[in-house]
């Protein structure tokens, strides 16, 4: 059974090191909130199920599937900050396998809210709206980051401003929200790091089923890496690299897979 996505060519090797994730204590509690209804997702000649659950995102490395978490958030809760405070809410994901998508310190852009007052997040102006995790099969878990950020006045920031912050983003698909230079848009609003947490998630059958159904994807794709179906391709013996590059050049092996390569979130 062959696949576009067969052929390893490259590693792209990346420091671990993200200079805009924060360290140590922070001064303001953040939590995301996920309503997840049940589910299930008929892909891959099986049933995936999902229950219903709420789940609780109020710290970092916290396990969520895509299914549970395509829908908005029902609330993200701001406690403990000063009155007056205001706030930029940030969420990026650095894990996906292409490196004209994101890198460690350049990440996809997820969700982007400015201007909150009143530690009410409803009040914000969406800059870019939420988009849920959408890992692509065989790429393991994807670290959702939600960085809380301490304006020092309002901003007048609007989505035309994106491309002052995505410069080296030339991939139509993703315009304004691939290799988000996340250091530069914090240093540039000169704005302070108060809230942290993250979601890791991987594959699930809501994002097999997606690929299938709505984006276009072979069923031989999407369930790479179950029984039945090639297995996930693995980096090259002794190889350190966390992060592998699918050959661009099989994906350009036909129209079909181009059109559709923008399948990376």
């Amino acid at each position: 059974m062959m696949s576009t996505f067969a052929t390893i060519t490259t590693l792209f090797v990346l420091s671990n090191a993200q200079s805009w994730v924060p360290s140590g204590d922070l001064p303001v509690d953040f939590t995301v909130t996920f309503s997840a209804p049940e589910m299930v997702y008929d892909v891959c000649n099986r049933d995936f199920s999902q229950s219903a659950r709420n789940i609780t995102v109020a710290t970092t490395g916290v396990p969520v599937t895509p299914g549970e978490t395509a829908m908005n958030p029902t609330a993200m809760t701001i406690k403990g900050a000063s009155s007056g405070d205001m706030f930029t809410i940030l969420m990026v994901d650095p894990d996906t396998p292409y490196d004209y998508v994101s890198t460690d310190e350049k990440p996809l852009l997820h969700m982007l809210i400015t201007n909150i007052t009143n530690a009410d997040a409803s009040t914000g102006a969406v800059i870019d709206p939420y988009r849920g995790p959408m890992p692509p099969p065989c790429s393991g878990d994807h670290t959702y980051h939600y960085l809380l950020l301490r304006q020092t006045a309002d901003l007048s920031l609007t989505a035309d401003d994106l491309p002052r912050y995505t410069p080296e983003c030339n991939f139509t698909r993703l315009a304004n929200r691939c290799l988000f230079e996340v250091a530069n848009f914090i240093s540039s609003n000169q704005l302070t790091t108060v809230g942290y947490v993250t979601m890791v998630g991987a594959t699930d059958g809501y994002v097999r089923y997606n690929y299938v159904n709505n984006r276009g994807m072979s069923e031989a794709d999407s369930c790479r890496g179950l029984d039945g179906y090639d297995p996930c391709p693995t980096a090259p013996p002794g190889s350190s690299s966390e992060k592998v590059m699918v050959s661009l050049s099989t994906v350009m092996a036909s129209a079909w897979c181009l059109m559709f390569s923008f399948i990376v979130n």
